[in-house]
């Protein structure tokens, strides 16, 4: 199962059934590899970013300097 979670407050966005994940993660590893992450699970993550932090950084771009600005 892939599972798309957001990077910076770890919301799930949403999940793609066990079918799918190879042709998934074959795309993804063609893109960018920096936003696949693997649990202890065995479950793939797409790190991304919700509709809220979207947001968040549009208002406020200075935010795009901090590796984590959600505590």
């Amino acid at each position: 199962m892939v599972t798309y979670r957001c990077r910076h407050c770890s919301t799930e966005i949403g999940m793609i059934p066990f079918a799918s994940v190879k042709e998934t993660i074959a795309e993804l590893q063609r893109t960018d590899r920096r936003f696949l992450h693997e649990t202890d699970e065995g479950t793939v993550e797409v790190r991304c970013i919700c509709d809220q932090c979207e947001q968040s950084l549009r208002e406020f771009p200075e935010y795009y300097t901090v590796e984590k600005w959600l505590q």
